[in-house]
């Protein structure tokens, strides 16, 4: 797959109408190179068509070796400078903890603000190598040093040893800041999909001194029970062009909380993360955070994707650090689906959410 054209990227950057959906204000942000709507970018429909043509000609039940198998991500390097790749392992409560790190080579002799990166995959696949491309690209970007950190995976290691492990490494940053040539009061974390969510729970449970100041949170999932009813979820809510209705609607079910859709999914998901705990912590705090006290959260950007599933708890999360108090600003990238980080570099979308982001830190850092 090539590289998106920059002038893409710089365009959904730089554009933006704030909505008012009555309950809450969104940053909506447009495919960069069409008008139409209810459809997906056009790179984005290239990807999912092939994806979705392979799954119904090979029909596959969720299972954790399925997941393993198909999950994969296509990223581009879009860095511009050289960018120094290290690694390190730590341990948590007798897990060795992999810790990759990222750091333009010009800045390596310097103390600089953090960045801890956590990777999606349902609690129970993919790598954090294969984010490592999002990851330089903010170190590029920030002029700080990413962490990357490979957290023990379920159903291996059930709840809470992901949490643990995260918490672990912020420990560990803290606590010998001088030899990680870290500056300690600037850290932040950032996360997508199963991976923002364990930056919450990481948030929520940090026993240490560090200072958390900014969450980052790409298509989000907070509510791993979706079952209390406490956001409405309705088809109806995603415009959808008729021509596009069976590939988007196929990209809907994870999250689906109507009672209509494949809830058994996030139940799936729930019970390979807990275990026998299911029924004991589904609805805790640092499973789903909607269940939690937002009120010591730190500044957090979220980056939802328009047809995303996950996409109604992430604005229903979002209207409650609204009532907390806690700063935060929600984006609604057009056109693309859940986990479109996996393709930075080829979705525009990718690459400017980020870019974005970084933004945002610099301004909550005094950057």
């Amino acid at each position: 797959m090539d590289k998106c054209d920059f002038g893409l990227v710089q365009k959904i950057f730089e554009s933006g109408e704030v909505v008012n959906t009555g309950e809450q204000d969104i940053t909506v942000k447009d495919i960069p190179d069409t008008d139409k709507t209810g459809v997906m970018d056009c790179r984005e429909f290239f990807i999912r068509s092939a994806i979705y043509a392979f799954q119904k000609s090979v029909p596959m039940k969720f299972s954790v070796e399925g997941m393993r198998m198909t999950t994969k991500t296509y990223s581009l390097d879009c860095c511009t400078k050289e960018i120094k790749d290290s690694s390190f392992e730590i341990d948590s409560n007798g897990r060795n903890v992999k810790v990759f790190s990222y750091v333009s080579a010009d800045k390596d002799a310097e103390t600089l603000p953090v960045m801890i990166y956590i990777h999606g995959g349902s609690f129970i696949a993919s790598k954090a190598e294969f984010y490592k491309e999002p990851c330089r690209y903010v170190a590029e970007n920030l002029g700080c040093r990413v962490f990357n950190v490979e957290y023990s995976l379920a159903p291996e290691n059930l709840y809470p040893a992901a949490i643990e492990d995260i918490c672990a490494v912020i420990a560990e940053l803290c606590n010998n800041a001088d030899a990680h040539k870290v500056d300690n009061t600037k850290i932040g974390l950032f996360g997508d999909s199963a991976g923002a969510n364990l930056v919450l729970a990481a948030i929520l449970d940090n026993k240490s001194d560090a200072k958390i100041s900014y969450a980052g949170l790409f298509y989000p999932c907070v509510d791993l029970y979706s079952r209390d009813s406490l956001y409405k979820w309705d088809l109806a809510m995603y415009d959808v062009a008729d021509e596009q209705k069976e590939l988007i609607n196929s990209r809907l079910q994870l999250g689906r909380a109507d009672g209509q859709g494949n809830n058994d999914l996030m139940a799936a998901i729930l019970y390979a993360y807990a275990g026998n705990r299911y029924d004991e912590i589904k609805r805790s705090p640092d499973v789903s955070p909607i269940y939690a006290d937002l009120s010591n959260m730190p500044y957090t950007g979220i980056f939802a994707a328009e047809y995303d599933g996950l996409r109604i708890q992430a604005e229903y999360y979002s209207r409650l650090l609204d009532k907390a108090g806690i700063p935060n600003k929600h984006i609604r990238y057009r056109g693309v689906s859940h986990a479109f980080l996996d393709y930075f570099g080829i979705l525009p979308q990718a690459q400017a959410s980020v870019l974005e982001m970084c933004e945002q830190v610099r301004k909550v850092w005094g950057n």
